[in-house]
Formats: structure tokens, C-alpha cells, sequence
């Protein structure tokens, strides 16, 4: 009984001990000594997930990024504060749809793609006004459901599409995630497509705890997944495989070539029937494929950016390759485009896509 006795009192001292460890870390140490990211509550509204009307905060990726971002009352995050409906005589509007490229959470609020296409085309000029509407994990489906729901109602001259290598598959894969299944999708059977329209995402309890200091340690600064503690176990399984290219596997990617082709040709015909018809111009930009750039090499995924050059001039809509334009600025420059700590865009990277997309409104 003594000995059942002392280990009870044991285990009570080790559990107070753990709870009074991890209430130090919840309310000091990831406050105040080891800030952790803050994370955007987010919301769903006009059947779109976006966040929360007027949040602030720093987003932050181990010891690099320190990033604030700002969203405004449409719940987006922006340079250039809240939305107005209304057009000002003179004044150019562009409206920039993407994924957590174009959300930008990964460098200052007002220095992401839109912000440098709206310096870019005001050199000399009236600068435009540049909306841009993104959130993270939106594949190419979801950006064409922002742009029927939302987007148009601003009535903007152009409408930018920001591609990255995920947006194809995933517009008809299902990819597991906290809103995934919120987001357009398609469904491709017998050669014919259909629409998958969204669910209402609503917050849980999952949700509550994501937004703890703890967790926004955790999980947003320092990346702690169950796939990185597997890649520090066996860091054979992935480190220096050459077939993750992208942030995407190539090999699976390229077997739904056919599926994809179908599913892209049908997204940019609407695009072209919505241009067609609102009178607002089409332009698509596609990212390069940076490492290959670097390293002088190239790479299979590029099929993607040939099928969407491919199609988007059947379709009669603007096109950028961005990967030629960063490797033309690489050739020069030699500056990386990407964080050491993150695949997406620095500064850097963003300034040079916006020049790429600019110019070519531009020419237009």
C-alpha cells in the first residue's frame, strides 16, 4: 500500500509538474520569450473560406520570417486596405487571384505580387488599383469559383491568375486539410465533368486549439509535423529525391495528364466565356520551377506550364511563364526567389513575377 502510495504521489508531482510547464509555455515563453506565429482566424462567407474581417498580426517561419499581415474587411490579406466597389474614373483596376502565394503571409502585407504590379504599372503613369483575393490550399478550380462569386463584382480591367504545380490535380483530387473540402472542386467521369460545389466550413474545436501559442509554435514556426519527425527519422525517404519537384511529386502528377488536360481546358473555357462576356481582361501566370533553375537542369512538371500556355492561347487569354522570367533574372542576378526556410516567394521573388506580369498588361 506505502509503495502504491508514493507512486501516486509521484504521478500527481509529475502531471502538476507537466501542466504547470505547459501553462508557462502557453502564457509566457511562446508569448513573450519565443513568440510564436500569430495564424488568421479564418471564416466562410458568399460560399468562399477566406478569413476573418480586420485581423492583424506577424506570421513567422523559424528565425527568417517575420512577416506582418494585415486583413481588411472583405477578409483578405492586403496592401492596400479594404475593398471598394465603386471604380474611380481613370484609375485601372487588377484583381490578383491566387493560393498562399498570393495570400503572401510570407513577406510584408504590402509587398507581395499585387502591391509590385501596382508600382510597376504606375511608373510614369496613374497607378492601378490592386486587389488581390487568395487563400492558402485553393487549387485552380477554387480561384475560378472566387472570381464567378466575388471577384467580378469589382469590376476589374484584368483579372491575374497565379498558377502553381498543385493546382491542377488537386481541383479534382481530394486533399486532406482543415477546409479542403469548402473549396470548388471537379469531378471528371466518362470523359465529362462536373461541378462539386462547396461545403460551409465552420470552426471546432480543432480549430480553438490551433490558434493556442503552443500550437502556433509548434506547428507554424517551427513546421513540426508527423511527416517532418518521419523525414528526421528516415531521412532517406525524401532528401535528395529528385522526384518531389514543385512542392509536388512529378511522377503521380504526370500520370493524371489526361484528367488534367480535361479539367484545365474546361476552366480556361470558362475563363474565356467570362472574359467574353464581362469585358474584363484574362491574364494567367504559372510558376517556374526554381531548383531546376538553379541548378541548370529542367524538369518533367514544365509539361504543366507548356499545357497551360498551350490552351490558354487556344482559349485566347494573356499568358506568363514565369518560369522563363526567373530564370532569365537567375542568369543575371543569381538571387534565389524563395525563403531558406520556406518554398514560397521572398520579396524578391514577388518584385520579379510582378515585372513579368506587368509587362505584359502592359504590351496589351
Amino acid at each position: 500500500m506505502q509503495r502504491l502510495k508514493n507512486f501516486a504521489v509521484n504521478a500527481g508531482l509529475v502531471a502538476a509538474s507537466l501542466a504547470i510547464g505547459l501553462l508557462l509555455c502557453e502564457f509566457v515563453v511562446f508569448r513573450f520569450i519565443l513568440p510564436a506565429s500569430d495564424a488568421p482566424y479564418n471564416a466562410f462567407a458568399n460560399d468562399l473560406v477566406r478569413y476573418a474581417p480586420n485581423q492583424s498580426g506577424v506570421w513567422r517561419v523559424k528565425n527568417e520570417i517575420a512577416a506582418p499581415y494585415a486583413i481588411n474587411a472583405q477578409g483578405w490579406n492586403s496592401g492596400v486596405g479594404d475593398y471598394v466597389l465603386q471604380r474611380t474614373a481613370g484609375v485601372p483596376r487588377i484583381a490578383v487571384v491566387g493560393d498562399s502565394f498570393v495570400e503572401a503571409l510570407h513577406v510584408p502585407n504590402d509587398r507581395s505580387i499585387a502591391e509590385r504590379i501596382a508600382v510597376e504599372l504606375g511608373r510614369g503613369g496613374t497607378r492601378p488599383e490592386v486587389y488581390r483575393f487568395a487563400v492558402s490550399g485553393a487549387p485552380f478550380s477554387q480561384y475560378l469559383h472566387m472570381i464567378e462569386r466575388e471577384v467580378l463584382s469589382y469590376r476589374p480591367d484584368w483579372i491575374v491568375v497565379v498558377l502553381v504545380h498543385n493546382d491542377f490535380d488537386e481541383s479534382f483530387q481530394f486533399v486532406q486539410g482543415r477546409y479542403t473540402s469548402s473549396f470548388l472542386k471537379l469531378r471528371v467521369k466518362d470523359g465529362t465533368i462536373e461541378e462539386v460545389p462547396p461545403t460551409p466550413w465552420t470552426a471546432d474545436f480543432n480549430e480553438w486549439l490551433r490558434h493556442t501559442a503552443t500550437a502556433r509554435f509548434l506547428y507554424y514556426r517551427w513546421r513540426v509535423r508527423l511527416e517532418s519527425i518521419r523525414n528526421l527519422l528516415l531521412p532517406a525517404a525524401r532528401a535528395g529525391d529528385e522526384r518531389y519537384q514543385a512542392n509536388v511529386e512529378v511522377e503521380p502528377v504526370l500520370r493524371e495528364l489526361p484528367a488534367i488536360r480535361l479539367t484545365t481546358d474546361y476552366m480556361l473555357a470558362r475563363l474565356a466565356r467570362l472574359q467574353q462576356r464581362e469585358g474584363t481582361r484574362l491574364l494567367l501566370a504559372i510558376d517556374g520551377v526554381r531548383a531546376v533553375i538553379y541548378s541548370g537542369r529542367t524538369s518533367d512538371i514544365l509539361a504543366l506550364n507548356r499545357l497551360t500556355a498551350e490552351l490558354a492561347a487556344r482559349h485566347g487569354l494573356a499568358f506568363v511563364d514565369l518560369h522563363d522570367a526567373f530564370a532569365a533574372d537567375w542568369a543575371v542576378n543569381h538571387r534565389r526567389f524563395e525563403h531558406d526556410a520556406d518554398y514560397h516567394w521572398n520579396e524578391y521573388g514577388h518584385a520579379v513575377a510582378a515585372r513579368a506580369v506587368a509587362q505584359a498588361i502592359a504590351k496589351r
